[in-house]
């Protein structure tokens, strides 16, 4: 009410009794209705008021502030037109008669129809790939896009970084995925990048965006089509990598009198090997331990999306969006293969673990949207309320086979069978609101509250052979509960004073958090913990142009990073009996404080020296038993990371049928903490460069290559080596420019898979992963229907924050 009772006031005492009138109209003279017309200050051109023209294209307005303005006239497929008022009096009585604007011409027409963005635009406050219509996409999953993207590194779990900054949040359509650690990489390898049309890359993200994120944000933005009638395309890959790959889509779009339909679904399925070594030396033992398998994972995967839209007035629209995606993964007779050797090389006992897992999941979402503009200046409410459900259930029997060094058999086989059955529900209720023109700055403020529960389930029964019957294992059998609650608000605000201009922001979250940890021991003890907190997370973007060509910037934000639910959770995973994972309930959030300075060159050319500080971070680790000579992953907070960066942006244009992107970047991160009695302290300095060629050459071809480097980095408390990447891509439009033709290869050389170095306390460990990355793949893309232009409706949901941290295992 105080917020209505200060626009009221502001409106009378700013307002004069005057008036203005117009008419609009074509060459032809017809009426021009609902053309956009814009009052702007004529000092700084500051958008004052923003009015529609009439179903007759007729204006009539009064209560104009008072002042020397300008008038812009626009109307789709007309020239901008710009009118100079005389000084508007109280009582000034503007009558500009009939105004004919003039039609674009034919020839900028075309170009705007035909023009193709570039692969990869700088921003502000953000990088963004246009993936929609390159040749390297084309056939590719998300996660392979992502590892081709500026400044983006994928490790060998999936895990993403941003300009050597680990933890980057990742959002689908706006909203963060609830999804974290093995089953987003799970969801972002099964989802096809014909699906894509942007990602956006923000180091920074402002108050606006949950504070979850502490490496950044990456917004994956999935097609929507929004052509007038019928429209849509329809794709098909065949890809080979060490197996083949198949996959196929369509996406559908029927818009007609204020209604838009629309859908998408895929079904992927993908065969990979998955290849591991891993060394472990005991050096006081005088022991070397072997670890090695090559599983061979298929994965059949079916997505959908559907939705509409409804017009319901010029200014007021009302959507609900649903969808879905089923997954079956499977391992069949899987082997994992452990050595024990003396540091001279003789074999002492293996253990040979066959591995079988059969591991449905499903999920489904369900998202309600509200918009209403209230006019052409900007101002407008959305509202999004969401609610999502993840089911995954995994079942495995892993049968242990021990020996000695000569192959004789050392004891009785075990088997162990485990079923892991998760529940995640998600409610959220989001609230946005813009006043673009208030106390000379545009203000934007929300709200959002969001409930999640995790219901986990793990039972294990094993027996040794010639046992009759299996043992329900109590000690490593639980059942754990998480709830938690996250009620958020925000206040934006930005303006542009001649050539200075900012944005500020300050984000509130309020977090209550629940775990109940049940054991299956007889007269155990339940688990249980209970946190409440709140913070507050405030942004900062500055920029000053100090000259047509140079602007400097200057920006600052402090995020928060909590458990995934998945780590949080105590369960235990195991590869072997001398190599599993566990869950600590005991993890509490990290957080960062980021500040970047940058210089942009004639809006391309970037550089970027950014710095940032993160405490009680959450960091995976390993820790070892060594007098049972097992390992096992968990996380733990340290006590604080330090990033330091140093990036240029060179989006080069060699010649009209030649272009660049090329980033170059310089990072030093430092991690400090303690695991057990052991202080970590691990310091590495990366070199990191990406380059992207596309040629256009005649008759429709296109060709693309492309490719990074890094010298090696810091992910967690491991230290991983040198890689990188080659890739090439060629593209043909056919069949009157509705058809693609693509062929892609992918990490030509097979050089992406880098060693990771673990080293400190008792631990000494190697590990070569090799996945199945060399691919390459062919794709056709057929587009069919309308292909008039028009624009789509942009929306976020609401989840997004929570989605990341789903993680079941």
């Amino acid at each position: 009410m105080k917020l209505i009772a200060l626009l009221l006031i502001f409106s009378i005492t700013a307002f004069g009794q005057n008036s203005l009138h117009l008419r609009l109209q074509d060459a032809n003279k017809e009426a021009l209705p609902f053309a956009t017309v814009l009052l702007k200050k004529t000092t700084d051109s500051s958008l004052v008021k923003g009015m529609n023209t009439d179903e007759n294209g007729e204006l009539r307005v009064t209560k104009l502030p008072l002042g020397k303005f300008t008038l812009t006239l626009q109307s789709t497929g007309f020239k901008p037109t710009k009118i100079a008022l005389d000084e508007i009096s109280a009582d000034t009585q503007i009558e500009l008669g009939v105004i004919t604007l003039q039609p674009l011409s034919t020839e900028l027409a075309e170009v705007k129809v035909t023009a193709t963005k570039p692969f990869i635009e700088k921003k502000l406050d953000k990088t963004i790939v246009n993936v929609e219509n390159s040749a390297m996409a084309a056939g590719n999953t998300t996660m392979e896009l992502l590892e081709r993207s500026p400044g983006v590194i994928v490790d060998k779990d999936g895990n993403i970084s941003l300009r050597g900054k680990s933890g980057a949040a990742i959002m689908i359509d706006g909203k963060i995925s609830y999804l974290s650690g093995a089953d987003l990489a799970n969801y972002l390898k099964n989802l096809p990048a014909d699906q894509v049309s942007q990602l956006e890359i923000m180091a920074n993200p402002s108050s606006r965006y949950d504070a979850a994120g502490t490496g950044g944000i990456i917004n994956i933005k999935l097609k929507k089509n929004s052509n007038i009638g019928l429209n849509g395309s329809a794709n098909a890959t065949l890809a080979q990598g060490v197996y083949s790959r198949q996959s196929t889509g369509v996406n559908l779009n029927y818009r007609k009198n204020g209604w838009n339909w629309f859908g998408n679904g895929s079904v992927v399925n993908r065969k990979m090997l998955e290849r591991n070594n891993l060394t472990r030396y005991f050096r006081a033992q005088n022991e070397v331990w072997e670890n090695g398998f090559a599983f061979k994972n298929e994965n059949q995967t079916t997505q959908l999306k559907g939705g509409v839209d409804w017009y319901y007035s010029k200014k007021t629209t009302v959507g609900i969006l649903v969808s879905g995606n089923i997954n079956q993964f499977t391992l069949r007779d899987g082997l994992n293969q452990t050595v024990q050797y003396t540091s001279a090389g003789t074999a002492l006992t293996r253990l040979n673990t066959f591995n079988n897992v059969g591991n449905p999941s499903h999920n489904y979402a369900a998202n309600f949207n509200f918009k209403h503009s209230y006019d052409s200046t900007g101002r407008e409410l959305t509202i999004d309320v969401d609610y999502a459900r993840f089911v995954d259930n995994s079942g495995s029997n892993l049968r242990s086979q021990f020996q000695r060094g000569d192959f004789s058999t050392l004891r009785a086989d075990s088997l162990l069978l485990n079923n892991a059955n998760s529940l995640v529900d998600q409610y959220s209720f989001k609230l946005d609101y813009v006043l673009p023109s208030f106390l000379k700055s545009k203000w934007g403020t929300g709200l959002k509250s969001s409930y999640v529960k995790t219901d986990n389930d793990l039972r294990f029964q094993g027996k040794n052979d010639g046992d009759a019957n299996f043992t329900f294992l109590t000690g490593q059998s639980n059942h754990f509960v998480y709830t938690e609650q996250i009620h958020a608000a925000y206040l934006n605000s930005e303006r542009a004073i001649g050539k200075f201009s900012y944005q500020i922001g300050l984000r509130g979250e309020w977090t209550v958090a629940d775990g109940l940890s049940q054991a299956y021991t007889a007269n155990s003890k339940d688990s249980t913990f209970h946190r409440d907190y709140a913070q507050l997370f405030p942004s900062a973007f500055l920029q000053y142009d100090l000259s047509k060509n140079h602007s400097l910037g200057l920006n600052y934000s402090r995020r928060i990073d909590r458990p995934s639910y998945g780590d949080l959770n105590p369960f235990v995973f195991f590869l072997d009996n001398y190599t599993f994972k566990v869950g600590n309930p005991m993890l509490t959030p990290q957080l960062t404080n980021s500040v970047e300075l940058n210089h942009t060159y004639m809006g391309a050319f970037s550089t970027i020296l950014g710095y940032s500080h993160t405490t009680n971070v959450i960091t995976e680790i390993l820790k070892q038993d060594t007098q049972a000579r097992k390992s096992y992953q968990t996380s733990a907070n340290m006590a604080e990371r330090t990033n330091y960066s140093l990036g240029f942006s060179l989006p080069i244009p060699i010649a009209k049928w030649w272009s660049t992107n090329n980033d170059i970047y310089f990072n030093r991160a430092e991690l400090v903490g303690k695991v057990e009695n052991a202080n970590l302290s691990p310091v590495n300095n990366q070199f990191y460069i990406s380059s992207n060629h596309i040629f256009t050459l005649p008759k429709a071809y296109r060709l693309e290559i492309g490719g990074n480097y890094f010298s090696g980095g810091l992910e967690s408390a491991f230290v991983f080596g040198a890689g990188g990447a080659l890739n090439l891509g060629v593209q043909k439009t056919i069949l009157n420019k509705r058809g693609v033709i693509r062929l892609n290869a992918q990490d030509v050389l097979l050089t992406s898979n880098p060693n990771v170095f673990i080293k400190y306390g008792d631990l000494d460990i190697i590990v070569r992963p090799r996945q199945d990355s060399r691919v390459v793949r062919l794709n056709f893309t057929y587009r069919f229907g309308n292909m008039a232009i028009k624009g789509a409706r942009e929306r976020a949901t609401g989840l997004e924050a929570e989605k990341s941290r789903v993680k079941s295992k």
